[in-house]
């Protein structure tokens, strides 16, 4: 079986990540784009390199698990796309699907790197991922044509996805070649869980509903503003991303398609069940409510879009994919994970930063480093001869430099660091509290060399390959509580 290889462009979001994992778990690579700290301030609602790799692995379900698919997963700075890469297919999904998202106002920025990624992979299928409420016509129903009157936009969300899909489809006239446009509703927590990777879109309506019932709401009756006889489109991710794969393997797919639920059901239905999993007797429709909605999504309920679901229908007939149900069952689900996880708010009250001594630093880099690391690390952090320094500010100057031991580079050594000595091509300077955070995973380093908690010396373009080494290093060995207790003990 040949392996296929996609090129996914865009922010790791609500829609792409749970689609990343699915992709990776069917037998497909992924090359991620990415943005180098270097381009940290650009309009372009890229991630970077850490940032997309903390999503990924959420999307994944933990850290052992992308440990399995990491052969399969390649995360590339954008610029560094190499032409001659033969990619099975593009994945263009430069705007988040949730209203909410903060990188959604940047998505005309994404589309405007659209015919620079078609001109350097040339020949090569796109898919642009775009949104429900970006092909809304002037009856008020999403077509599958080409080419139709949108309608004046009703909220600012529109209006975003509007300008997205059109300067999409502006970038396709300077360039020939196969693409196909899918469009996708909100998107809401997995169907076997609840859960999401992060809590944009509708879930800001649970939330309120929750509170709501946590409150003892009078009559113990949900009286909300909304249209009872509009539906609010809107996906579990998993099923999203599962009907937008089956698509992405379908040989006879359509050339646009939209992706909305098989058994939608209008607002007075599902609203119900989210109304009794709350504990609340019923939803009543109501002229005004004192519920703390954004107010996109309040237009939302409000608004009657009907969308044309022909083609999704011949391919979910063509792969016998069961109709999703968005019952009580569900929304239970994603109402104990949103309260779990307190709706995306940091948890209170946050874990203690364990305190910094000097036989801490001894025994992490003289005997928890050199445990911890491999062959192929020491290749990463050696080439050319490389020295890694790592220096603790302070009058006692303590540091240490790791080097390889022999000239093939299979034996790192970590030795002191002499302050009178050669000084290492590649240097990192701390405080003690920075490093306790850093050892922890309770400071990504990439951020601490943005607050300035830690500087760098060295030829630039070396020590950001180096950070994200090291970073990574970070990341995959924290160090426990125990083992700090254990030190102290010592």
């Amino acid at each position: 079986m040949t392996q296929k290889l996609a090129y996914l462009w865009g922010p790791i979001s609500a829609f792409s990540g749970p689609l990343a994992a699915l992709l990776v778990n069917k037998g497909w690579h992924l090359h991620i784009a990415t943005k180098s700290s270097l381009n940290l301030f650009s309009l372009v609602p890229l991630d970077l390199r850490s940032a997309a790799l903390d999503l990924l692995e959420t999307a994944l379900g933990g850290h052992e698990k992308l440990r399995t698919f990491q052969d399969r997963i390649k995360l590339i700075d954008e610029s560094e796309l190499n032409r001659a890469t033969k990619y099975d297919a593009i994945i263009f999904c430069g705007m988040p699907p949730n209203f909410d998202e903060p990188r959604a106002p940047r998505a005309h920025w994404a589309a405007a790197r659209l015919p620079a990624i078609l001109k350097a992979l040339k020949g090569t299928p796109i898919y642009l991922v775009s949104s429900i409420w970006g092909g809304v016509q002037k009856d008020g129903v999403v077509p599958e044509e080409f080419e139709f009157m949108r309608r004046k936009p009703v909220t600012q969300w529109e209006g975003v996805c509007q300008h997205y899909e059109q300067m999409l489809l502006q970038g396709l006239e300077a360039i020939e070649g196969q693409w196909y446009l899918v469009r996708i509703p909100m998107i809401s927590g997995n169907s076997d869980n609840g859960e999401m990777l992060n809590f944009t879109g509708p879930t800001g309506l649970f939330r309120e509903i929750a509170q709501t019932s946590d409150r003892s709401y009078g009559d113990h009756k949900l009286h909300l503003r909304y249209n009872p006889d509009a539906t609010l489109p809107f996906l579990p991710a998993d099923i999203a991303s599962q009907m937008f794969w089956r698509y992405l393997e379908d040989e006879q797919r359509p050339r646009i398609c939209n992706i909305v639920s098989t058994a939608a059901s209008l607002n007075q239905e599902w609203l119900q069940f989210v109304a009794r999993s709350a504990g609340l007797k019923e939803s009543v429709p109501n002229g005004g409510d004192s519920l703390n909605i954004p107010s996109t999504l309040r237009k939302m309920l409000l608004d009657t879009v009907q969308v044309k679901t022909r083609n999704l229908f011949e391919v979910a007939g063509r792969y016998q994919l069961p109709p999703v149900r968005m019952d009580q069952e569900y929304f239970d689900k994603v109402l104990r994970a949103g309260k779990h996880k307190r709706w995306g708010r940091p948890s209170v009250p946050e874990k203690k930063v364990l305190g910094f001594s000097e036989r801490l630093a001894q025994y992490y880099f003289e005997e928890f480093v050199p445990s911890h690391i491999d062959e192929g690390w020491v290749k990463k952090v050696t080439t050319g001869g490389t020295t890694i320094g790592f220096m603790l500010k302070g009058p006692d100057r303590l540091g240490w430099v790791i080097k390889t031991a022999n000239p093939d580079a299979k034996e790192v050594v970590v030795e002191r660091l002499d302050p009178a000595g050669e000084r290492p091509k590649i240097c990192f300077r701390f405080t003690g509290t920075t490093m306790t955070q850093l050892i922890q995973s309770k400071l990504p380093l990439h951020r601490a060399l943005l607050l300035r908690e830690v500087e760098v010396e060295g030829p630039l373009l070396q020590a950001l390959k180096m950070t994200n080494i090291i970073e990574q290093f970070l990341r995959e060995h924290p160090m426990s509580a125990e083992q700090f207790a254990a030190v102290d003990e010592h």
